[in-house]
């Protein structure tokens, strides 16, 4: 059953309040309705998250009219209202996570009688790692760190990250693209090491995204455990209405500990 509440705890809180400073102007997607002949220009930006690991999905948006902050428009999710936040940021929060299950999904976009519009989002299915090398999971300097994972369906690429534990949703680590749509990567062996050359022992978390359009990668820095490798090319491209938007789904993570020989 979905929730219709937002309830945001004070990491959450904290975590928005993070990205408030950021303006910018979001799956493939289209515009549905009409585009008024005028001289307004909107910009539209966003991610929906859905994190396994918290069990919290995320969906953070901007929109800008002319460049500039708009604090009473209105957007909405599948139906539901995102909160307006600051410097033209909604947010909605959603516990648990599988309150969106893999789907199609409106996003409604309501600037007063001069602009309405709707954006079509798609939201992956769960998926789950299912492999480590070494299977050991203790890695020395000699050993490669390789993923394998279930694979997401209607997934348009995937995501690889690691980061030292208690490090998670901090903006540390290391991302990167998966070149295509196979379901396993192998890290670059200097994730794992020191300035020194030395190994940078401890505890790493790895995680799988898998992400459909493209995923404002600043405003979801707050809420994934390592942020985006980089910004995918917008995916909005009209007159007078312009952006990006895409939907990202965190595997529960798994492990590696690095060792001295």
């Amino acid at each position: 059953m979905r929730l219709k509440s937002t309830q945001y705890g004070q990491l959450w809180v904290l975590l928005c309040l993070a990205s408030l400073a950021l303006t910018q102007g979001g799956c493939d997607s289209y515009p549905s309705k009409h585009i008024p002949e005028d001289t307004y220009s909107y910009g539209f930006a966003g991610v929906l998250v859905k994190d396994l690991n918290v069990d919290m999905t995320h969906i953070v948006a901007t929109l800008t009219r002319n460049d500039s902050s708009l604090s009473e428009a209105e957007i909405r999710f599948d139906g539901d209202s995102l909160a307006y936040i600051a410097h033209s940021i909604y947010l909605r929060a959603v516990f648990p996570a599988g309150a969106y299950q893999a789907d199609t999904f409106d996003i409604e976009i309501r600037d007063s009688s001069l602009f309405h519009d709707t954006v079509i989002v798609i939201l992956a299915a769960d998926f789950a790692i299912d492999s480590v090398i070494p299977p050991t999971r203790l890695k020395t300097s000699s050993d490669h760190v390789s993923l394998g994972w279930s694979g997401s369906s209607d997934a348009e690429g995937y995501v690889i990250a690691a980061v030292k534990r208690y490090s998670s949703y901090t903006g540390a680590g290391y991302s990167q693209y998966v070149t295509s749509q196979a379901t396993s990567e192998t890290f670059p062996n200097d994730v794992f090491i020191l300035p020194s050359d030395e190994p940078d022992t401890g505890w790493y978390y790895l995680y799988v995204y898998s992400y459909v359009g493209s995923p404002d990668s600043a405003l979801s820095s707050p809420f994934l455990p390592v942020p985006m490798p980089s910004q995918l090319p917008d995916n909005i491209l009209f007159d007078g209405f312009e952006g990006h938007f895409g939907t990202v789904v965190v595997t529960r993570l798994d492990s590696i500990h690095v060792v001295a020989e």
